[in-house]
């Protein structure tokens, strides 16, 4: 009966909603406003409850279980406590949220992304309860990720029961997670650009700054409001002696760049452990062993539990003293543990552990100059630029690692060597890693990143990848008669002229060499002699319609590719590759446009979404999609013929070569499978017997 109740009052208050929003929906600006109130307000609300569920799972799982219950046993009540944790974290995922490809950020990025904010909602609840109790119980996470998942939810939530544009919700998502970074932090200023440089891609109209930056102070004020805790550091009693200073940090920012890329690596080696070598575990029971481990290690090494805030601050404060090693040892053990709890199941972040790790390697390096050099400096401020270092190396947003980090300490004072450190480690670190770890796995899968709005197909396809290589070429010293036998050869109208190191010199065309013939001294002339020397070039790296806007501008049929760096020749583009560019770039768009529905049908139906491509022996190849005995309430949603998207129908043939997406039960992916594959060799030789 009050199930049925509150059923009712649930449709009731949605339908209101609905109405009021199509009431109101005229005043656009003053009513997304508004909503960024409302978006702020609950998730800050929220997030106070969840820290509420994260202490009574320490509570029960450290203090009772792990300390009392199992006193007999001493530090193994730790093991204990995380086991069963991980036990309980895996059977709440397995039950109600099921398989998810990607997690945390990385999901909420996605949803942006291909499914216009749209997010499982209804998965909130079990995933942040499972959330609470991995961070109560100590698995090496932090609490920002299942954060911003409340946040985002809340907008999204709210924008799916009003019906809004796929625009506005993506905006509102947006705006939750800004949100909640403000709540978790208290730092409203970072929340915003974690917004806007993480989830909307440096979208900067004023419509979205506005709603994020109005959610941010919402949800901070009623965190403020509520008195919760929040993770601020300090005061501290230390300060830079001189700007002299300054240029000390330089080499931490260098070192921490590569240590950010090892914490990505690692992450994705743990993922294929987990994942793929431990594939045949039930989820479950991988999240129990990883807990096993995460308390073993922490047995021994006490402060790689839970975020470490309180560890930081009191590093900082100049409670506690580690020697040089064991401060190395702490930092290792954290960037393994907490990569092995979020791969083995436990739900959390990595923004805590980042600074954390940060924190560590900074005080350690100024340990190195005061030890080492004899300088006299105080360690702890190279631990406060560290946290901002780090947390840029790994996550690729350099405002939000800088305004976080200035926001936790409420130091003015460390604003340079936080900026210094943070610039340095970004600009190392994607020299040789251009993704962060929320974006990583979304490249792989194909997935384009795009900055700010919508852009043109000829901006998503480089000259480089356009360009046609080697470019037919000729020595500027050669004779007319070898030109003549270059442009048979080559069967081209203009070939490009180069040096003795294979420099760019000038284009010569046919109608130069026709021109030279009929001069009165063709047999002394060059190939240098009569070429154009004065050449539009283009970069590799240019995006492909900055091509075709000088080629349009100058009226030329080609150009030279140059290699900025090396002034090399490495390509040549004409309108003939273009025309291909623009057909891979429609390939490009269709793969996307196929993906995005993959993840709405997701979204909208909870099934996943598999993507399976159909061999020349599988068993449903020349088959017509009724005629295959597909698994119950599976659905084939789309087929991807040579480039061509098609709607299927009961009558449409499967053809080999096509790669359908079906939305089906997870459980029954074995089944499906198997209709993919070829028959075994027994039952064709049974067959032909």
């Amino acid at each position: 009966m009050l199930s049925r109740n509150w059923n009712s009052w649930l449709i009731k208050s949605s339908s209101l909603l609905q109405r009021f929003y199509q009431e109101f929906r005229h005043f656009a600006n003053g009513w997304l406003l508004f909503l960024a109130l409302v978006v702020g307000t609950l998730t800050a609300l929220a997030l106070w409850l969840f820290h509420e569920v994260i202490h009574y799972s320490h509570v029960i799982f450290q203090e009772e279980i792990g300390h009392e219950l199992l006193k007999p046993v001493g530090d193994l009540g730790l093991v204990v406590a995380l086991t069963l944790a991980g036990l309980v974290v895996g059977l709440l995922m397995e039950r109600f949220v099921g398989p998810e490809k990607y997690h945390g950020v990385t999901g909420v990025l996605e949803s942006v992304l291909l499914a216009g904010g749209k997010l499982p909602y209804r998965k909130m609840v079990p995933k942040g309860l499972a959330s609470a109790i991995s961070l109560g119980a100590g698995s090496s996470v932090g609490p920002e990720d299942p954060s911003v998942q409340i946040g985002s939810n809340i907008g999204s939530f709210i924008a799916q029961k009003l019906r809004m544009d796929e625009e506005t919700m993506s905006l509102l998502v947006g705006a939750g997670a800004a949100a909640a970074i403000a709540a978790a932090f208290n730092a409203p200023i970072a929340g915003v650009f974690f917004a806007l440089e993480i989830l909307l891609r440096n979208d900067l109209n004023t419509r979205s700054v506005s709603v994020i930056i109005i959610a941010a102070v919402m949800s901070a004020a009623m965190t403020q409001g509520l008195g919760a805790e929040n993770d601020q550091l300090g005061p501290f009693d230390f300060t830079l002696q001189s700007v002299l200073e300054i240029p000390l940090f330089i080499p931490l920012g260098l070192l921490l760049a590569p240590l950010g890329i090892l914490f990505v690596r690692m992450n994705d080696v743990q993922a294929h452990f987990w994942h793929h070598r431990l594939h045949h575990l039930r989820s479950a029971y991988k999240t129990a062993l990883g807990g096993a481990m995460v308390g073993g290690i922490g047995i021994f090494l006490p402060e790689i539990l839970g975020g470490g805030r309180d560890v930081m601050n009191e590093v900082m404060l100049g409670d506690v003293h580690y020697s040089l090693g064991l401060i190395l040892i702490i930092a290792f053990a954290k960037m393994f543990t907490t990569s092995l709890s979020l791969n083995a199941g436990f739900v959390g972040g990595i923004f805590a552990p980042a600074l954390f790790i940060g924190t560590m390697i900074g005080t350690a390096y100024g340990q190195v100059l005061v030890d080492g050099f004899g300088l006299n400096i105080d360690p702890r401020a190279f631990a406060i630029a560290g946290m901002a270092g780090l947390m840029a190396g790994i996550v690729r947003s350099p405002i939000t690692a800088i305004m976080l980090v200035f926001e936790l300490t409420n130091d003015y004072r460390f604003i340079l060597p936080i900026m210094l450190v943070a610039g340095l480690a970004i600009i190392i670190a994607e020299l040789f890693e251009k993704y962060g770890i929320y974006q990583r796995g979304l490249v792989k899968d194909g997935i384009q990143l795009q900055d700010g709005r919508d852009i043109d197909l000829m901006q998503s396809i480089t000259v480089g990848e356009a360009m046609h290589s080697p470019p037919p070429t000729i020595h500027q010293n050669a004779n007319l008669t070898e030109l003549r036998d270059a442009f048979r050869a080559h069967h081209r109208h203009a070939l490009c002229v180069v040096d003795d190191d294979g420099k760019l010199v000038g284009i010569v065309t046919l109608t130069d060499l026709q021109r030279a013939y009929r001069g009165e001294d063709s047999q002394n002339l060059k190939v240098g002699d009569i070429c154009t020397r004065e050449v539009i070039t283009a970069e590799p790296e240019d995006v492909l319609w900055k091509a075709i806007r000088k080629m349009g501008t100058y009226n030329v049929g080609r150009l030279p590719v140059v290699d900025g760096r090396k002034n090399e020749l490495v390509g040549i583009l004409n309108r003939h590759d273009i025309v291909q560019a623009y057909n891979t770039a429609i390939q490009r768009k269709l793969r996307d446009q196929q993906l995005a529905e993959q993840v709405r049908l997701n979204r909208l139906t909870g099934a996943h979404v598999y993507e399976l491509h159909v061999h020349q022996k599988s068993k449903i190849a020349h088959k017509t999609v009724a005629e295959v005995k597909w698994p119950p309430e599976a659905v084939v949603a789309a087929i991807l013929r040579r480039g061509r998207l098609i709607i299927p129908h009961g009558y449409t043939e499967i053809l080999p070569g096509d790669t359908l997406s079906i939305v089906a039960d997870p459980h029954a992916e074995r089944y499906l499978f198997s209709l993919f594959e070829p028959p075994s060799p027994q039952k064709e030789a049974a067959a032909i017997i």
